[in-house]
């Protein structure tokens, strides 16, 4: 019987496993130090060492910015693996993988093997998107809840088969503990439109869709520990997250990530690159093709999606994500009737050229920015390593020209395919050892007793495995001093480490500038 599960369903896993490879691949070859990922991890760290798993700690202070899902898993992982960068993302890469594979299987279900194939092949081809499940963040399980979710949905529309109808709310209710509201709220809106939409907004079709029974078992899955979050921290959690995290983010801008509404566009473009450049064209194909409802329920929950973030004051490339997977769909739909066409299009040809000019600038704006960046540019070469992604490139444009559609589109594919290895696996260990958290742990002895003086790079708590002191003045630090007379003194303060620099009983021992950050990491020590 398993066997011939397996034979009935190779393509699937074959699918699978080549997503899993894709979204874990290099997971463990480069150090967390990206702030999000660096407070993430960190924090189900403090959870596991402290035997805590309803309140969520960064650095022993309260983090109530995510919900607890993504701890948990991280948590599962570092008693499987220990605790490192690898088990922080091993999970993230499994939710994309399942999201690749779950999402291949109902376009294969409701159109056929070639348009499964060109979607899945844009999907691997975008780097941004694989890059996201290389992340310790909670937002590989939300995009895969709320894309399997909205999936089933669709599924019973057109099935009736109540195990897709249970498992859309179950995935609701993960969704709201892997990020709150947001999980039920664009799901449930898109739902409702294209329910409209479709002239189904009925008393027959609301019965049949079981709301209150959905919205019960949302509750039970995701309703406790919210409850005891709440008691355990005195609502300071609640506040937190959903006055702070929710109701301002999407009000005012946070931490800078602001600005008009066509940068969520320009993510979107930059998330599903290469193929992205094709969005307004499979729009508008998708627009005139309506009347398949699985094109329309696709096309409703991308328009959403972007729309939604567009009007939102704050704005970050991964809020989208979730409906790239549909958005994917609709530029598998175009693209397969450009094949069938085979004709040159104004529009498909200004696309191709395009992509190749972008992928022949790939290393020399590598080459560009390393140099430009004082801390990199002595590895500024790695850029060279981007070059494959231009040739395969350039020989889809040559078989563009020769007519050869399919040809061009699968050489293009494969060489955006084989940046995401030589991303992980050999760029970003190359420039992340220049991350001041690596230089410092080359710098310091082991077990070295360290006080932050004002401020903090993130990445230091989870690289470290411990938390540390943060002073507010000059005076503990001497005291820190007179108590530690061989210890360290690390600040990424812009100004007041020049208080530390003025007093002549400390010396510097070691000045690195974050990669690609406005902030610099100072080491400190007693010059006795």
């Amino acid at each position: 019987m398993f066997i011939s599960f397996l034979i009935k369903h190779q393509t699937t896993l074959t699918i699978f496993f080549i997503s899993l490879i894709l979204c874990i691949l290099g997971s463990g070859q480069y150090p967390i130090y990206i702030l999000d990922e660096a407070k993430n991890a960190e924090a189900a760290r403090e959870m596991l060492m402290n035997g805590n798993l309803i309140t969520p700690y960064f650095n022993n202070s309260l983090r109530t910015d995510k919900p607890p899902l993504h701890y948990f898993f991280m948590i599962l992982s570092y008693k499987i693996f220990g605790i490192n960068a690898f088990s922080a993302r091993f999970f993230s890469g499994v939710f994309g993988a399942l999201t690749m594979v779950t999402s291949y299987y109902f376009v294969k279900k409701f159109t056929n093997k070639i348009n499964a194939l060109i979607f899945i092949l844009i999907l691997w081809s975008s780097v941004f998107f694989v890059q996201e499940f290389h992340l310790s963040v909670p937002d590989p399980y939300l995009i895969f809840f709320i894309s399997c979710g909205l999936w089933n949905f669709y599924n019973f529309q057109c099935t009736k088969n109540p195990i897709s109808l249970w498992t859309f709310y179950t995935c609701l209710g993960f969704g709201v503990l892997a990020k709150g509201p947001v999980a039920i709220a664009l799901p449930g809106l898109i739902c409702l439109i294209y329910l409209l939409a479709t002239k189904q907004f009925n008393f027959k079709t609301i019965f049949k869709n079981k709301p209150l029974l959905g919205l019960l078992l949302i509750l039970v899955i995701a309703l406790p520990w919210y409850i005891m979050v709440h008691i355990k921290t005195n609502g300071a959690w609640t506040q937190g997250f959903f006055i702070d995290h929710n109701i301002n983010r999407f009000g005012s801008k946070m931490e800078g990530h602001g600005g008009v509404f066509l940068i969520t566009w320009a993510f979107v473009l930059l998330g599903l690159m290469p193929f992205s450049f094709f969005t307004f064209h499979a729009i508008k194909h998708a627009f005139l093709n309506r009347t398949n409802t699985l094109t329309l329920f696709a096309l409703i929950t991308s328009i959403i999606f972007i729309a939604f973030f567009s009007i939102s004051g704050t704005k970050l490339p991964n809020y989208t994500m979730p409906c790239y997977p549909f958005l994917a769909f609709l530029i598998s739909l175009y693209l397969v009737k450009a094949f069938q066409n085979n004709k040159k299009k104004t529009g498909i040809t200004i696309v191709v050229i395009l992509i190749t000019i972008l992928s022949v600038l790939l290393p020399i704006a590598g080459k560009l920015a390393l140099t430009n960046e004082k801390s990199l540019s002595q590895i500024s070469h790695v850029a060279f390593w981007l070059m494959p992604t231009s040739i395969m490139t350039l020989i889809g444009l040559i078989f563009y020209i020769k007519n050869r559609f399919k040809k061009s589109f699968y050489s293009i594919a494969i060489g955006w395919i084989i940046l995401a290895p030589i991303l992980f696996l050999i760029i970003y260990p190359k420039l992340t050892a220049q991350s001041p958290v690596e230089v410092a742990k080359n710098k310091l002895p082991t077990n070295s007793n360290i006080l932050f003086f004002k401020s903090m790079d993130p990445a230091f708590p989870i690289n470290f495995k411990q938390t540390f002191e943060i002073a507010k003045d000059v005076s503990t630090v001497f005291k820190f001093i007179e108590t530690h007379p061989e210890g360290f003194i690390i600040t990424n303060h812009r100004n007041d480490y020049k208080l530390l620099e003025a007093d002549n009983r400390l010396e510097l021992i070691l000045e690195q500038k974050a990669i690609f950050e406005n902030h610099t990491t100072r080491i400190f020590k007693s010059k006795n």
